[in-house]
């Protein structure tokens, strides 16, 4: 009798791990590819930009003497076709940090647009330099390269 309860126990395990196995990695609901939302990526990907960008932004000889601190944050718009436009600081550091920002970043390659149910569509990006005593301030996986 034993026997027959491990042989049940054991066909309904090899059942479930069956079943497990041919779901897994399968999504659970279908999406259709229109209505797919993709996010704004800058060329290279987020990595690869926040890595262009410093090695390529020059702090203004002010703020390096004066050791500024703190976010630079600007606004800009993504077009449809991933041109940059409507270039707008929200939080300026002053000593012309913002300025050496928006000429760099009016430097980049076209971004990868924002899809909404499969069109193209423009949308707002906030991007975020931050300074510590002059410096830019790097993430730990970022490495300045000069």
């Amino acid at each position: 009798m034993r026997i027959s309860w491990i042989r049940k126990l054991s066909f309904t395990s090899i059942l479930s791990i069956g079943l497990l196995s041919q779901t897994v990695g399968q999504p659970f609901v279908n999406i259709p590819p229109h209505m797919i939302e993709v996010f704004p990526e800058p060329p290279y990907g987020t990595n690869g930009f926040k890595n262009w960008v410093i090695k390529n932004y020059k702090i203004p000889v002010d703020a390096r003497k004066a050791k500024v601190n703190g976010k630079l944050t600007m606004n800009f718009t993504i077009d449809k076709d991933g041109n940059l436009s409507n270039f707008q600081i929200t939080k300026d550091l002053v000593y012309h940090t913002s300025e050496a920002l928006i000429e760099l970043i009016r430097k980049s390659s076209p971004w990868k647009p924002r899809f909404q149910n499969g069109r193209a569509v423009k949308c707002g990006y906030t991007y975020l330099l931050l300074f510590n005593n002059g410096e830019i301030k790097l993430d730990r996986d970022t490495k300045r390269q000069i």
